[in-house]
């Protein structure tokens, strides 16, 4: 009996346990501590497919800041071609502000453009080839062509002025009068290219219409003399002289009439200029004589200054004008 009460008191002093099968989590990369994490382009999609199906299952707080803890700050992703560092940061950021759709989309996202880069490019097609020439083949695509010799050797020239402006104008910063001398030479002497070049374009234009001298123009002939040397230069078959001489036939001819001074020194233009001044007297200048006189001026420039080669057909045309100014030539 007593042995017996001895055995209950042992089994009441006894708690009573019971033994409960806790799952072990699967095991996460801890690459918290190390700054980068290297990877294939098959490895890096599978990383991104596990980081994204974490994701997918509602993680709370706590599970998302320990998922950002498991991040490393680059992964390294190497291919036969390049090596590249992608920054976890964007991921991070949006981890830690418990914005789990977005770090989602960034996510598959990024999947999606590692697989495109990695998959192997595919030979276009015949028909591909031929309609891509077809398009090449457009006007507008005309003008595209790879550099030629001299262009290449123009940038190669413009490449090389620019390194020495470039170190020219590094070494001023050490010597600012001598840089802002230099400057000024410089303005100076852009300045001065300019006035030049239009100089030289004005007196080009004033030259344009001044008549060269020739031993042709006579101030002594009368409009006859002229109208007979323009038929002895057709003879010839001179036609540019031809017009030339119809031309100061009609300048004689209103001469004669008082319709002109009698300036050699004007130019054409002067001259078709003086023909619109009315006569004093006269309230308007008569058109009769402006509209053949333009006709010859504008032959004359266009066939004496412009050196535009004169036919048959220019000479016959300068004496239906001589006719029209009054000259009579038959």
């Amino acid at each position: 009996m007593i042995r017996r009460l001895f055995s209950i008191a042992i089994l009441l002093s006894v708690p009573l346990t019971r033994t409960v099968a806790v799952p072990t989590p699967a095991p996460v990369p801890d690459t918290s501590h190390s700054p980068t994490a290297s990877y294939d382009a098959s490895s890096f999609v599978a990383e991104l497919r596990r980081v994204a199906g974490a994701l997918k299952q509602n993680p709370s707080t706590k599970d998302l800041v320990a998922l950002s803890n498991t991040l490393p700050q680059h992964w390294t992703v190497s291919t036969p071609q390049f090596t590249y560092s992608v920054s976890s940061e964007p991921l991070r950021r949006q981890l830690t502000s418990l914005s789990a759709p977005k770090a989602l989309v960034w996510v598959d996202h990024l999947a999606a453009e590692v697989q495109a880069a990695s998959a192997p490019a595919t030979a276009a097609s015949p028909q591909a080839r031929q309609e891509l020439n077809r398009i090449l083949a457009k006007p507008e695509f005309a003008a595209i062509h790879p550099p030629s010799a001299w262009e290449v050797l123009r940038r190669r020239i413009v490449a090389w002025l620019e390194r020495q402006l470039e170190r020219l104008f590094r070494g001023m910063d050490r010597y600012p009068f001598g840089g802002r001398i230099l400057l000024w030479l410089i303005l100076l002497g852009a300045v001065g290219f300019i006035a030049l070049g239009l100089f030289r374009f004005l007196s080009g234009r004033e030259r344009a219409d001044v008549l060269p001298r020739s031993a042709s123009v006579i101030a002594a002939w009368t409009w006859q003399e002229w109208v007979h040397a323009a038929h002895e230069a057709a003879k010839r078959r001179d036609y540019r002289e031809a017009v030339h001489s119809a031309y100061w036939a009609g300048i004689t001819r209103l001469e004669d009439a008082e319709l002109l001074p009698r300036d050699r020194t004007k130019t054409p233009r002067e001259y078709l200029r003086l023909v619109d001044t009315p006569v004093p007297g006269q309230l308007a200048p008569p058109k009769t004589h402006r509209e053949p006189l333009a006709a010859l001026t504008a032959r004359l420039e266009t066939i004496w200054y412009a050196n535009r080669g004169a036919g048959p057909e220019d000479y016959q045309d300068s004496l239906r004008q001589l006719e029209e100014l009054g000259c009579p030539l038959e």
